[in-house]
Order: C-alpha cells, then sequence, then structure tokens
C-alpha cells in the first residue's frame, strides 16, 4: 500500500511538472521579430521585408530558451547583399536581428558571356550578376574591372585568377585614401606582357585622366597603393588631368614617378 502511496506521488509530481513545464513554453514561444536593416537601396529595403516574413515564419512557436541564430544564418545567405549582424533574445517571446547591405563597389565581366557582368562588394565577394554594372543605390556606373579570368557564384568571392587577392588589397588600401575609390577611380585593366606574375600590371583611369600603373602587384601591394595615392592627391589639378604616375619595386623598396606622358610601365 505505501509503495502505491510513493508510486502516486511521483506520478503526480511528474504530471504537474509536465503540465508547468508545458505552460511555461508556451508563454516563452517566438511569436514576434523585430528586423533592423541597414540598407542603402530600394530593392534591398523590399528585400528586408520579405525576409523578416520569412525569419518570422522560421522561428514562429520556437522555444525562446533553445532557440539559436541558425535559422537566421541559413536564411540571410540566401540574399547575398546581407550580412547578419546581430541576433538577440529580447524576452519573453521576442528575438531582434539585424541585418546590413553590402554596397556594389565593383563590376567584372563574366568570361564568355556579352554583357553580363559580376557585381561585387569591396570584399570581392559577388553579390548579384546582371547584365548592366549601374549601382543599385545611385544609380551611376560601378567600377568596372576588364582584364580578370574569373570565375564566381552569388555570396561567394571570386576564384580563378592569381591577381584577384593583391588586387583587391590595392583597391581597399586605395578606397581608405579616397574615402570611396569610385569618386575617383573609373577603371581597371589587368594588363599581361607576359606569364610571369611580376611582368603583371594593374592600370587604374583616374576621373580626371591621369593614369596609374601599378607593376608587379603582388609583391608589396599596400605600400604600393600607398605611395600611388599619395602621390596622385599631390599633383596640381592641371597635372591630374594627362600623363601617368608608375609604381614598382626594387630590393623591398617602392619606386614612384609621375611623367605627363602617358607611356606604358616597362
Amino acid at each position: 500500500m505505501r509503495k502505491k502511496k510513493i508510486l502516486v506521488i511521483v506520478l503526480t509530481s511528474i504530471i504537474f511538472v509536465s503540465v508547468m513545464m508545458l505552460g511555461i513554453t508556451s508563454v516563452y514561444r517566438i511569436d514576434e521579430i523585430t528586423l533592423n536593416s541597414l540598407v542603402v537601396s530600394e530593392i534591398a529595403k523590399t528585400e528586408s521585408k520579405e525576409l523578416e516574413e520569412r525569419l518570422l515564419k522560421a522561428y514562429d512557436k520556437d522555444s525562446y530558451f533553445s532557440c539559436d541564430s541558425k535559422k537566421a544564418e541559413t536564411l540571410v545567405k540566401e540574399y547575398p547583399y546581407f550580412r547578419l549582424t546581430a541576433f538577440k533574445k529580447a524576452g519573453p517571446n521576442r528575438l531582434i536581428i539585424e541585418i546590413k547591405e553590402d554596397a556594389e563597389m565593383y563590376a567584372v565581366p563574366v568570361l564568355e558571356q556579352q554583357n553580363l557582368y559580376y557585381i561585387l562588394g569591396a570584399d570581392g565577394v559577388v553579390l548579384g550578376i546582371r547584365e548592366t554594372y549601374i549601382n543599385r543605390f545611385d544609380g551611376k556606373d560601378n567600377l568596372l574591372i576588364q582584364g580578370l579570368n574569373v570565375n564566381g557564384e552569388e555570396g561567394k568571392t571570386l576564384t580563378g585568377d592569381w591577381v584577384v587577392h593583391s588586387l583587391f588589397t590595392i583597391c581597399n588600401q586605395a578606397s581608405k585614401l579616397l574615402n570611396g575609390i569610385r569618386r575617383n577611380i573609373t577603371l581597371i585593366e589587368v594588363i599581361r606582357k607576359a606569364s610571369a606574375e611580376e611582368e603583371t600590371i594593374l592600370k587604374l583611369t583616374t576621373r580626371e585622366g591621369v593614369k596609374i600603373y601599378v607593376r608587379n602587384p603582388a609583391s608589396m601591394p599596400e605600400e604600393k597603393a600607398q605611395k600611388a595615392i599619395e602621390k596622385y592627391l599631390a599633383l596640381s589639378d592641371f597635372e591630374r588631368l594627362t600623363g601617368r604616375i608608375a609604381v614598382s619595386d626594387k630590393g623591398g623598396e617602392v619606386l614612384i614617378t609621375y611623367s605627363d606622358y602617358d607611356e606604358f610601365v616597362s
């Protein structure tokens, strides 16, 4: 008899705890998501609203205590322009998720595809692939990069050409010094005079007209970008209209010259 009473008490306790847990779980279920979007383009505003609806469905009725950022990370990856920057629980049943839109910066022609371009962010990640390289925020051309032999897919960095890494290292450094590379540079060309890497040249055409030639970009790329932009900024308004700035290196030292003739760097 005593054993039966103990069993009844144990079972009653289990049922009571289970009911309480079910009650708590029903109260602490996600039914609200706030998506804070730092976006710059009208298209991104529409995409963020769509993403918010998808996030609410994904987390609908999930437990506040056990849910994590995995579902958000998976969904955000389907939008190449967005980056997940924060995932917060705001209890008892609310999530705060923050995303940021990557701004378009560059355009690279797709190999063997006329009038088709990889649209890139500042870090070289493919944000989109389309027939025009007009920036979707400001309506002006993205900075065109010609001469690259690359492959790409949305959400991933361009691959296939050794010069990609040094090119974007130079571009990022130049962008910092110019407060945005699209403000001053209109075209970048990869010129290969021979198969050797040290013979490769990056040609940057400035908005005013002077050209910047960077020889062997894989060697000391940040230093070369620094010297080139410093030289460019030091030119007079008249000097910027024509000529060339030539950057190379020898013995671990960056060499730089300016000429009022736009002659090719040998």
